[in-house]
């Protein structure tokens, strides 16, 4: 015997807009705690510039008030002319710790140890690369660089206060780099090498939680 079907009664409705409602709330609002939870131990990085600053006790007691705050490491910025198939372009090598690098390798392979500058090219770093006509380079340019760095003869000529007359030399391209993106580094003593630094006031600042990190970055003038 066939049961007779129950209308659904309008509280019922009611309960499955208001269960629709608060899953869209936990969703929403509660991804956005949970992103903002996990941000907070992700470790965010700039360089700063400490130039004028007098570095002593007083200034390390400041830095550990830093919310956040994990390190600060010296970076060496080598000003070069870069040149890859025909294309060039001016950048800025920072030389850098790279053990203290906070980076997403996207490719990387070995490359002999020596005097030639080991880089670390950010998958975004060559936008400014133009054609012997001046012409900019394409993105798929762009990305077939990236994507041969290993078969590619690279160079380099200094330039800024360490540059003098245009001489090339030959660089080599151990990784590309998902983050950071936008810059090319280097490994610090192969900086200090090139441009005969001992000393510099720039720095590599490393603080956990971006919050934290926009309020470091407005200490030091950033």
């Amino acid at each position: 015997m066939r049961g007779k079907k129950r209308k659904r009664s309008g509280s019922g409705a009611i309960c499955l807009i208001l269960a629709g409602s608060l899953a869209v709330y936990v969703l929403t609002f509660g991804g956005r705690m949970l992103w903002r939870f996990l941000a907070e131990g992700i470790p965010f990085q700039a360089v700063v510039s400490l130039e004028g600053v007098e570095r002593g006790e007083a200034f390390e007691e400041e830095l550990e008030k830093i919310p956040g705050f994990c390190s600060l490491d010296p970076v060496i910025e080598v000003p070069v002319r870069l040149e890859a198939e025909g294309y060039t372009m001016d950048a800025v090598l920072i030389g850098v710790d790279l053990d203290q690098l906070e980076k997403q390798v996207s490719r990387s392979g070995e490359v002999p140890v020596g005097t030639a500058p080991a880089l670390l090219i950010g998958e975004e770093s060559l936008a400014a690369m133009t054609d012997r006509n001046g012409h900019p380079a394409s993105g798929e340019k762009q990305r077939e660089l990236l994507e041969r760095y290993g078969e590619i003869r690279w160079q380099y000529c200094l330039t800024g206060e360490a540059g003098g007359a245009e001489e090339w030399r030959p660089c080599l391209v151990a990784a590309t780099l998902h983050a950071p993106s936008g810059e090319i580094y280097m490994p610090y003593a192969q900086a200090e090498t090139l441009t005969g630094k001992k000393e510099t006031n720039k720095f590599l600042l490393t603080v956990r939680g971006k919050e934290n990190h926009q309020r470091a970055l407005e200490y030091f003038g950033g």
